[in-house]
C-alpha cells in the first residue's frame, strides 16, 4: 500500500532524514519506533506533504505522491492523526468529527461515518455535544482518531497516540486501533511506547538519528538485544 524509497528530508541545512526506506502492506499495522528527536514526526510530515523532501520516492497505492499537496493526498485515502491531537477546543465533539468529513456532502454517508466512530468510542456518543476543550486527554485522543476516520482513509497514520495518557486509557485507545485494522483500515503507527507498539503491530522499524537501523516482525523485535536494552529497559 505504501512504499518509501531513499527518502531524504532537510530542515534548512540540517539533514534530518537520510535514505529512509520501508513499506506498509494492505491490512497491516506497522510501527516505527525511536527516541525523541529521531525524526519520526518529520517522516510523517514529509509523507503527507506538509514539509518538502529533498529526494526519494513515495508510492501510495502504486502512485507517486511526493510533492503533492496535503489535501490531494488525503483525497487519495491517506490521513494522519497528528501528535498533540490538534482539535478545535471551542467546538463540540461532533463538530470536530464532522470537520474530518469536510469533503462529504451526502448526509447519509456522514451519518454512517459518525455511527462508526461512536460505535468504536461509545464514550464519545454521550459527550457529542460537549466542547472538546473540556474533555480529558484520553477523550480528546479518541476525538482526534475519530476525526481522522471520518475521512474513510485507506491508510491511517497515528503519531504518538499514547502520549500523555494514563495506562488504562492507552489500553482503551489501542483496543480501538486493533478494531480499526480489523475493519479494513491499514495503520502506520509512530510510537515511543515500545511495549504497547510491539504488542499491537505485526511488523516494525526502528528509526534512530534520522536513519532506519532495524526492522523485523514485532515478535522478533521484542527479543532483539538492542530493543530490550534501549527501549524496554530489560
Amino acid at each position: 500500500m505504501l512504499r518509501v524509497d531513499n527518502l531524504c528530508v532537510n530542515y534548512g541545512e540540517a539533514r534530518v532524514l537520510e535514505n529512509i526506506s520501508f513499506r506498509v502492506d494492505p491490512g497491516s499495522l506497522v510501527c516505527i519506533l525511536g527516541p525523541n528527536g529521531a525524526g519520526k514526526t518529520t517522516l510523517l510530515r514529509a509523507l503527507t506533504g506538509i514539509i518538502p523532501a529533498r529526494s526519494g520516492q513515495v508510492l501510495f497505492l502504486d502512485e507517486a505522491i511526493l510533492g503533492h499537496k496535503t489535501h490531494r493526498i488525503v483525497e487519495k485515502g491517506l490521513t494522519m492523526i497528528p501528535e498533540g491531537r490538534r482539535l478545535w477546543p471551542p467546538l463540540s465533539v461532533q463538530e470536530n468529527l464532522e470537520l474530518g468529513a469536510y469533503r462529504i456532502s451526502n448526509p447519509s454517508v456522514l451519518k454512517e461515518r459518525l455511527a462508526w466512530v461512536y460505535e468504536l468510542f461509545p464514550h464519545l456518543a454521550t459527550r457529542k455535544n460537549q466542547l472538546c476543550g473540556t474533555l480529558s486527554g484520553g477523550e480528546q485522543q479518541m476525538v482526534a482518531i475519530g476525526r481522522g476516520l471520518m475521512a474513510a482513509p485507506k491508510l491511517l497514520f497515528l503519531d504518538e497516540p499514547s502520549l500523555g495518557l494514563a495506562p488504562l486509557v492507552v489500553r482503551e485507545v489501542f483496543e480501538a486501533v486493533k478494531k480499526i485494522v480489523s475493519a479494513g483500515t491499514t495503520v502506520l503507527l509512530i510510537e515511543q511506547n515500545t511495549q504497547v507498539a510491539l504488542d499491537v503491530a505485526q511488523y516494525g522499524y526502528v528509526l534512530e538519528r534520522g536513519s532506519m537501523v532495524l526492522e523485523g516482525e514485532a515478535a522478533l523485535l521484542r527479543e532483539d538485544v538492542h530493543i530490550r536494552e534501549a527501549y524496554l529497559g530489560l
